[in-house]
C-alpha cells in the first residue's frame, strides 16, 4: 500500500496527539530520542495498516555517511511515491543548536546530495520543539504546526515536490 504525504501528515497530527502529552519526559534524555520517536511513530502507522513499506536510517544520500531518518513507499514503483523524512527532536542539551539542526536536515535534503534513484522522491523535515525560538523559527521558515500542547510543539515542512 503506498502511503500519501497527506496520510503521512495525518498520521503524524494523530500521533502526536495520543503521544505528545508524555513529550516533555523525553527532553531530557542525553543522547537525544529521535530514534524513539521513529520507531514509535513508525509503529503507530503500522497499526493503522500492516501493509505500508516504512525504513528507518537508510542510505539514500550520495554521502555513504549519510542516513534519512525515515523513508516511507521505499517498494513504491514510481519514485515521486517515495517519502523521505528528516527528523529533530529538541533535547535541554540540543536545545541552542536545534535551530541549525533542522536547518542542516533542510540542506541535505536537497535534491544535489540525494543518490540519482532519490532525487524526485518527495522530501520533507519534521521537527518536536519546546522552546518559543523554536517555534519562531519554524513559523518564519514555512513549517506548518501540526501539534501544539502547552510549550511543546511539532511542526512539518515539505521540501519536494
Amino acid at each position: 500500500m503506498i502511503l500519501t504525504y497527506d496520510q503521512y501528515a495525518s498520521y503524524l497530527i494523530d500521533w502526536c496527539n495520543d503521544r505528545g502529552p508524555s513529550f516533555k519526559y523525553y527532553f531530557p534524555l542525553k543522547g537525544g530520542w529521535e530514534l524513539w520517536v521513529q520507531a514509535d511513530f513508525a509503529a503507530y502507522v503500522l497499526s493503522k495498516d500492516s501493509t505500508y513499506d516504512i525504513l528507518r536510517e537508510i542510505q539514500i544520500y550520495k554521502d555513504p555517511y549519510q542516513r534519512v531518518d525515515m523513508l516511507f513507499n521505499d517498494n513504491a514503483p514510481l519514485v515521486t511515491d517515495k517519502i523521505a523524512i528528516e527528523i529533530k527532536c529538541q533535547t535541554f542539551l540540543s536545545q541552542d543548536s536545534f535551530i541549525a539542526g533542522v536547518g542542516a536536515d533542510i540542506a541535505k535534503l536537497g535534491q544535489a546530495k540525494l543518490k540519482v534513484q532519490f532525487q524526485t522522491c518527495q522530501t520533507g523535515v519534521m521537527g518536536i520543539y519546546f522552546t518559543q525560538q523554536a517555534h519562531d523559527w519554524m513559523v518564519l521558515n514555512n513549517f506548518t504546526i501540526i501539534y501544539n500542547y502547552g510549550e511543546v510543539g511539532c511542526a512539518i515542512k515539505k521540501l519536494y515536490p
